[in-house]
């Protein structure tokens, strides 16, 4: 979705669509790259998402459940939305089930083993000294 300072008519379109669905969902599930660009420093978060941000909180204040994945665009979601919206963050893959369908549910980036390019960027992306040393 990526919504955002330079996609704004698309994070209103987001937002709006979750207006629509509040009053009926139970769960939200954000399968990764959610924002085009996240990093948690120590006492600022990324410009932009306001609107967005927003709305999950009042999802989250309303019942519903906030289940993020984290994406190649917002591998660094931390601690924040976590603390401010109650939102579950989640790293890997999983499978849930509905209705007694199974589902496998996550953002899909990694899933080709031989991309080596793809996994060493992984790598230093994951790598706590390197995100210390970035916030």
């Amino acid at each position: 979705m990526h919504p955002g300072e330079e996609s704004l008519e698309r994070e209103r379109w987001f937002v709006e669509w979750l207006d629509e669905i509040s009053g009926d969902a139970k769960e939200l599930w954000l399968l990764g790259d959610v924002f085009d660009y996240w990093f948690e420093y120590k006492k600022v978060v990324p410009r932009g998402f306001t609107r967005f941000l927003g709305k999950l909180a009042s999802l989250s204040d309303q019942g519903v459940e906030i289940h993020i994945f984290t994406g190649n665009h917002d591998v660094w979601l931390f601690s924040y939305l976590p603390e401010e919206i109650g939102a579950t963050v989640h790293r890997k893959n999983l499978t849930r089930t509905w209705n007694n369908h199974r589902f496998m549910l996550g953002h899909g980036d990694g899933l080709l083993r031989s991309d080596r390019g793809y996994r060493l960027l992984q790598g230093i992306f994951k790598n706590r000294v390197l995100q210390w040393l970035y916030a």
